[in-house]
C-alpha cells in the first residue's frame, strides 16, 4: 500500500506543479492583455485628438490670415487685440493637449517639412513658410509646408501655390 501512496503522492504533486504553471500562464497572459487594452487605448485616445485638431487647424490657419491681414490703422484696435488673445488662448489649449508647432527657423528635413517649391536662397534652408505644421505628443499631425532655398531653382510652381491656396 505505501508504494500506492507513494504513486498517489507524486502524482498529485505532479498535478499540482502543472496547476501551477497553467495559473502563472494565464496570469501572465492576463497582464499582457491588460497591457495590450491600455495601449489600444491610449492610441484609440492619440487617434481621436488628432482627428479632431486636424479639423480645428485650418480654423486657427484662418485667424492667423486674418489678423496678418489686418491693416496697420487697426493694430491698435480692441478688436485685433481681442482676436489676438483668442488665438493666443486656442493655441495654449492645443499646447496643453500636447500640440507643438514644427519648427521652421532651420534647415528643411523631409522629415518635418513638405518643400511646396523652391526659391532662390541658400541651399536646403526654409525661406518662408505656407503653412505651419504640428506635432501631437511627437506624432506629425501636418507637415509645414515651406518654400526651400536653392542655388538655381526653376521657375516657382504655380501648381504648389494652386494646391495651397486651394486648401486654405
Amino acid at each position: 500500500m505505501a508504494k500506492k501512496e507513494d504513486t498517489e503522492l507524486k502524482d498529485l504533486e505532479e498535478k499540482l506543479v502543472n496547476a501551477e504553471d497553467q495559473l502563472k500562464r494565464a496570469v501572465a497572459d492576463y497582464r499582457n492583455l491588460e497591457k495590450r487594452v491600455h495601449d489600444d487605448a491610449v492610441n484609440v485616445m492619440i487617434m481621436t485628438k488628432i482627428s479632431v485638431i486636424t479639423r480645428i487647424l485650418p480654423v486657427l490657419d484662418s485667424l492667423d490670415q486674418a489678423v496678418a491681414g489686418a491693416a496697420q490703422s487697426e493694430a491698435e484696435s480692441a478688436w485685433l487685440k481681442g482676436v489676438l488673445m483668442s488665438i493666443k488662448q486656442f493655441r495654449q489649449v492645443l499646447a496643453d493637449e500636447g500640440l507643438l508647432e514644427i519648427p521652421t527657423d532651420e534647415q528643411f528635413d523631409p522629415n518635418l517639412h513638405e518643400a511646396i517649391d523652391v526659391a532662390e536662397g541658400e541651399e536646403g534652408k526654409i525661406l518662408k513658410v505656407a503653412l505651419r505644421g504640428y506635432t501631437l505628443n511627437g506624432t506629425i499631425v501636418r507637415p509645414a509646408r515651406v518654400v526651400v532655398g536653392k542655388s538655381n531653382p526653376d521657375k516657382i510652381s504655380t501648381e504648389a501655390i494652386k494646391e495651397i491656396e486651394e486648401e486654405n
